[in-house]
């Protein structure tokens, strides 16, 4: 399905990133600015983060939720649907077999609210098949190592910054490489 995506549809991968607690993270690598690491440390605040990687677009959509739960879940599935104007038809979305995707309550939304809306389960303890899994390792090596979060808005102006500039930089590289083929097949 993925590299045969049906015309006017998109998928998606989501998983969820968490919970990220507002503290001071070591890196996993040396850095010649490495935060200094507090024995007890206080937590001050702690986001989960939801993530949808548009593998039909190359583009990720994150939301940070204070808990972890189906309503979280059903508000970003209703921010994600959003996102999409009505010329896609359908949206195949990839994602893992916890408890809150399968809820009955989910369910009866996804039929009654988001139609086009379909849900794809991955096998059990399968995660490298859920293309989203890479990207969360960037955003942990590019934004959450070897940082200090002083609160729950900086992990969110984190995660958002992080998002932006993943949107930006990777929509360019797709970008360039259409001109570089349609280069490469005029000469």
């Amino acid at each position: 399905m993925r590299n045969d995506t049906p015309t006017e549809s998109v998928v998606l991968f989501q998983d969820e990133k968490g919970p990220i607690a507002a503290k001071t993270y070591g890196g996993s690598s040396w850095c010649s600015v490495q935060s200094k690491i507090e024995r007890a440390q206080k937590i001050k605040g702690i986001l989960n983060v939801l993530g949808i990687y548009d593998h039909t677009n190359d583009k990720m959509f994150t939301h940070c939720y204070k808990k972890r739960n189906s309503h979280q879940f059903l508000d970003f599935i209703r921010r994600v649907d959003s996102s999409y104007d009505c010329s896609i038809k359908r949206i195949f979305l990839i994602l893992d077999n916890i408890s809150t995707h399968k809820a009955k309550k989910v369910r009866e939304v996804l039929c009654r609210y988001h139609p086009r809306i379909t849900l794809v389960f991955l096998p059990i303890r399968s995660p490298k098949l859920n293309l989203i899994e890479v990207r969360w390792t960037w955003l942990q090596r590019k934004a959450i190592n070897n940082s200090t979060f002083g609160s729950e808005k900086d992990i969110g102006k984190a995660v958002n910054d992080w998002t932006n500039n993943y949107n930006a930089t990777h929509r360019r590289r797709v970008n360039n490489a259409l001109q570089i083929g349609a280069i490469s097949w005029t000469t």
